[in-house]
């Protein structure tokens, strides 16, 4: 028979079927429409914002180009320096009109430098100065004789400060003076300023008809040029995730917008230095260092900051020796190498390993080694991996200019032509065109800038080394006129950069994805040689992410060929565009949504009561039996199916209850079965269990120390600590009764002392048979003094071995002098030791080589290689279970000697051990057994009890702040049921007044916890468990004020 629903059933079913087609047709035409008009607005205020943010940058290249050009025609007026107060307020009138200026001079062409810097210009530039905060200007000027005067002002230009130097800058040398030219203005690309370590751009422009042939300058921070960018229009107030370039034909970056990521290094530790070179570092002031603009990722500069592998090894240096490199780039290699010549730098890096660059000066240790490739055309390259360079004979190989390798090469391979390249990049274009057949240089620069650039179609082959030409070069600092101590210095920090910190800068700079100064995208690169890609809006892919971009060319370096390039993720663009798109649909799609809490207040009847069973049965799943209730419903239906889930929850609550009471009796009994297994943990297993509880009941009502936050959750904790207490000494079931019951130092199975005391009697009737044999038949041995007195020495040496052999007190040296003594008299044994012995026995006695022959000289006493058991097995502990126990080397030694030289106890270290171990089977056996989570802490509770707060314990050598509350209560309950058990035969019960005397010296001893010996006294737990446990007699009066800690 079919199913019927009922009209109210049907009714409510397709008022929600239709509803929701409804919603669903509605709200899909709403989203197409809504997002078609969204996408296309968005589109055009990004291309809008990608002109305007060219014109911005234009616009501010064009107001510094204005500014420089007025400066030079107004320069004749200020080049004589007849009053440099006109120079100095004309320049701060123009910075504070346009405060992204860093700063403004003129160079004239006799070598005096005036400049005026902005300390504004940039956030954080005081601090570069060591300058005030009332300081608003820095007036520097440099003399025709290198003379250097830095002067600090405050904003009405008073004086604050004077420094007086030297100075190695020569403004002559300068690229932006060299190139400036009348009527126009040259602009540098970007590089680091000598005054300050920071990366920017010159515009300059010589003085027209100037007397003294002068150029003005106008200095701009990169950093300051973004922001200005930035801030006037660009990201913030587009709202979208805008990244904006500058860049080159190339690709390499002047400026972006994008955060720094090249400065990063490991921590770096210090040189231990003398007091002589600490001084001679800071007497020698900044060094200044070259750097190059285009070797990346070995020697670069991005926005004009000195960067890569090299770069970061100097940092590294000037760290650990505390010396002030001062990087100096914007000039070629070649200008670079001059500039060194001349004596303008004092370190020339990095340098390769040749007869060329030795020439130069002294090399440092080296600081690294790369090899050289050849990049090819890979339809024309060579095969095999590597290539020898005679092989090139004939063909045009392409080396950067200034390379020291060149010579070299032109000297033993006359027939290669070598073209000298400027850039690296430019050559590997030309290769691609078959404008060049290879071109050389390092493994990993050829390597990086083919990924970096995008070029393609190109192979690398190795560098042989042969007599001619070394395939691989170590690279070194280069010095001439640097203190040699100071050199010396240098070379111990390079030898001391360690491995992780090399380590940290190859992955830095070698990795896929290491920065490299060059924009992110082929895109970008590939609008620079395609116009039709550029000044319009376009979408590209890169690593699987779509983009749109836009690039427009610009002019603002010194060749007047780079590119503005804005990117934005499609994604982003598009969720910026939707979001409101996405409101109004989402606004649509709750006003219908309205209707269906209808349909769902219909459906209440079936549905709480459903939902309730849930949360019972949820209840169930927690093990919250008794607070399963009935569910009230009118659906019969689900009315049984409630007062089901109630008879099973109790069901199981009273099946649970029988299982915890059957695992508590099966635990009591192992218990009971370890006291009952010897008499000398006779009620053990049972009274500590007791006490511990009490104990932790009282530290749980505590409220000062550590138990003010201590506390079980609830029962099922409680029941954990229960158990716990009572399996503490669960492992004692695997340990040997005669070792547990050792009451004698001789004791092993039966007490040997009465086998001693039979050898004593052989040589007695011995001594008295040999008397007998010399003397005449009416001898009477009772009367011979020396027999006699022979018998009593040997009455007295058993004596004393048999005191010694009960171990009841500590013995001394001189005891043990005559057990030794006593253990060298010799008897003589007539029957063979081999015969009426167990296979093991034999086994054992074979083993151990003992002697069977007869008649055999003994002696009275021995320590012989059958006493030594080996262990069975190879003693190794499961490391998880982090025991620290020192193995003895043997099972057992039951050599009489040794045992009887017992130094206090009759317990050998091997005994010991073996009593000892019963924590370790505790650990193995609890560890073992499969425990339900709340009972997950058994296991650790039960096997820290021999723990001592000073780390002295044992399996693990714990401290006390390795223990948890319940684990030094259980510690300290089993040491106080110990020492007042009264049913030891071993030894007497304690009172209470001796046992916590005992466990006060403990306490200091730091084996015990005192704050848990102090809650034991406090609450009178001792006194509550003595009612309980001890004989009446143990129970004598104290004060508990003798016994506080």
């Amino acid at each position: 028979m079919k199913r019927r629903f009922s009209i109210k059933v049907t009714v409510i079913g397709l008022f929600i079927l239709i509803t929701c087609i409804t919603a669903t047709v509605a709200i899909s035409l709403q989203y197409y429409f809504s997002r078609e008009q969204a996408l296309h607005t968005a589109l055009e205020k990004y291309q809008s914002v990608s002109y305007s943010m060219g014109m911005e940058v234009r616009e501010q290249d064009q107001i510094i180009t204005n500014v420089t050009k007025l400066l030079a025609d107004l320069g004749r007026g200020f080049e004589r320096f007849d009053d440099n107060n006109i120079a100095r307020n004309t320049f701060a009138n123009l910075m504070n009109d346009n405060p992204m200026f860093y700063s403004t001079y003129i160079a004239r062409g006799d070598g005096h430098f005036y400049q005026l810097i902005n300390l504004e210009s940039v956030d954080g530039l005081r601090a570069n100065f060591s300058a005030s905060a009332e300081d608003r200007w820095v007036l520097v000027e440099i003399k025709q004789n290198h003379a250097k005067n830095t002067s600090f002002y405050d904003k009405d230009f008073k004086l604050r400060q004077t420094i007086a130097e030297q100075s190695k800058f020569n403004a002559l040398e300068r690229p932006w003076f060299v190139k400036a030219k009348e009527r126009s203005v040259y602009k540098t690309a970007p590089y680091l300023f000598h005054n300050v370590q920071l990366n920017g751009q010159t515009f300059s422009s010589r003085i027209h008809n100037s007397s003294f042939d002068s150029v003005i300058g106008v200095d701009v921070v990169i950093a300051s040029l973004a922001k200005e960018v930035k801030e006037n229009l660009g990201i913030v107030k587009t709202e979208l995730p805008v990244q904006f370039y500058i860049y080159d034909e190339s690709g390499s970056l002047y400026a972006s917008s994008e955060e720094d990521r090249y400065s990063a290094l490991p921590p770096i530790t210090p040189m231990d230095l003398t007091s002589q070179e600490q001084a001679l570092i800071t007497a020698t002031g900044p060094i200044e260092i070259s750097s190059q603009t285009d070797w990346p990722p070995l020697d670069f500069s991005v926005f004009g900051k000195p960067s890569g592998y090299f770069v970061d090894l100097a940092r590294i240096v000037s760290l650990k020796t505390g010396a002030e490199f001062k990087f100096i780039n914007g000039f070629s290699w070649l200008e670079l190498v001059d500039a060194y010549k001349n004596g303008a730098i004092d370190i020339l890096s990095p340098v390769a390993n040749n007869a060329t660059t030795r020439s130069y000066g002294t090399l440092s240790t080296a600081l690294a080694q790369f090899d050289f490739s050849i990049a090819q055309s890979s339809d024309k390259a060579i095969k095999g991996g590597t290539v020898d360079l005679s092989q090139l004979q004939g063909k045009r190989l392409g080396i950067l200019k200034g390379w020291s390798i060149i010579e070299e090469i032109r000297a033993n391979y006359p027939d290669i032509q070598i073209v000298e390249i400027d850039k690296l990049h430019s050559a590997l274009k030309a290769l691609h065109n078959n404008e060049l057949d290879g071109v050389m240089d390092l493994s990993i620069i050829l390597q990086s800038t083919i990924e970096q650039r995008f070029i393609k179609g190109l192979t690398l082959n190795t560098v042989e080394s042969n007599d001619k030409f070394a395939g691989a070069s170590s690279f070194h600092m280069v010095t001439k006129n640097l203190d040699p101590e100071l050199a010396s210095i240098i070379n111990r920090a390079i030898s001391e950069i360690s491995q992780s910190e090399i380590q940290f800068i190859r992955d830095k700079w070698f990795s896929g994805d290491s920065p490299q100064g060059i924009v992110p995208y082929e895109f970008l690169i590939d609008a620079t040689s395609d116009k039709t890609l550029r000044d319009k809006l376009s979408q590209f892919e890169a690593d699987g992410v779509s983009y749109f971009g836009f690039v427009q060319q610009i002019d603002l370096y010194e060749h007047g060929t780079e590119y503005l390039g804005i990117t934005v993720p499609t994604d982003e663009l598009l969720d910026a565009a939707l979001s409101n798109v996405a409101a109004s649909t989402l606004g649509s799609a709750a006003l219908l949504a309205l209707l269906i809490p209808l349909s769902r207040l219909f459906s209440n009847p079936i549905i709480k009561p459903i939902h309730e069973l849930i949360e019972q049965t949820v209840t169930v799943r927690k093990r919250q039996y008794l607070e399963v209730s009935h569910v009230q419903t009118r659906i019969k239906e689900l009315d049984e199916l409630s007062k089901s889930i109630k008879v099973t929850a109790a069901e199981l609550a009273s099946y649970e209850k029988q299982q915890q009471e059957f695992v508590d009796s099966f635990i009591q009994l192992i218990a009971q079965a370890i006291d009952d297994k010897s008499p000398y943990t006779a009620g053990h297993c049972n009274r500590v269990p007791d006490l511990a509880i009490m104990l932790a009941k009282e530290a749980e009502n505590a409220s000062n120390g550590s138990f003010a936050t201590f506390k079980f959750a609830n029962d099922i904790e409680r029941r954990e600590f229960k158990i716990a207490a009572w399996l503490h000494d669960c492992g004692k079931i695997t340990t040997p009764e005669h070792i547990v019951d050792k009451g004698s130092k001789l004791e092993a199975n039966y007490n040997r002392i009465h086998e001693i005391r039979t050898r004593f009697e052989v040589m007695i009737r011995d001594q008295v048979i040999a008397a007998y044999k010399n003397n005449a038949p009416y001898y009477r041995p009772d009367e011979d003094a020396v027999l006699q007195q022979n018998i009593d020495e040997l009455r007295q040496e058993f004596a004393l071995v048999a005191q010694a052999n009960i171990g009841s007190e500590a013995i001394d040296e001189s005891t043990v002098e005559r057990i030794q003594d006593i253990a060298n008299k010799t008897w003589i044994r007539y029957l063979d030791n081999r015969l009426g012995l167990s296979p093991e026995e034999e086994r054992h006695l074979m083993a151990s080589q003992a002697t069977s022959s007869t008649p055999a000289l003994e002696t009275l006493l021995a320590d012989r290689p059958e006493h030594l058991l080996a262990h069975p097995n190879k003693i190794e502990f499961d490391p998880r279970f982090e025991i620290k126990m020192t193995v003895p080397e043997y099972l057992a030694n039951q050599g009489e000697v040794y045992n009887l030289c017992i130094g206090r106890g009759t317990l050998t270290a091997e005994d010991r051990y073996k009593i000892n171990e019963h924590i370790i089977s505790t650990i193995k056996m609890l560890e073992s057994m499969p425990f339900p989570d709340e009972l997950s802490k058994v296991p650790r509770y039960a096997s820290t009890h021999h723990e001592t707060m000073k780390g002295t314990g044992y399996p693990r050598q714990l401290k006390g702040e390795d223990l948890s509350i319940p684990e030094r209560i259980i510690a300290l309950a089993d040491v106080f049921e110990a020492l007042t058990a009264a049913d030891r035969p071993y030894k007497k019960a304690k009172t209470l007044s001796e046992s916590l005397k005992i466990m006060r010296f403990m306490v200091l001893d730091e084996h015990l916890d005192k704050e848990v010996y102090l809650l034991f006294l406090q609450t009178g737990s001792y006194l509550h468990y003595a009612k309980q446990h001890l004989e009446p007699e143990q129970i004598d009066e104290i004060d508990i004020k003798d016994y506080w800690v």
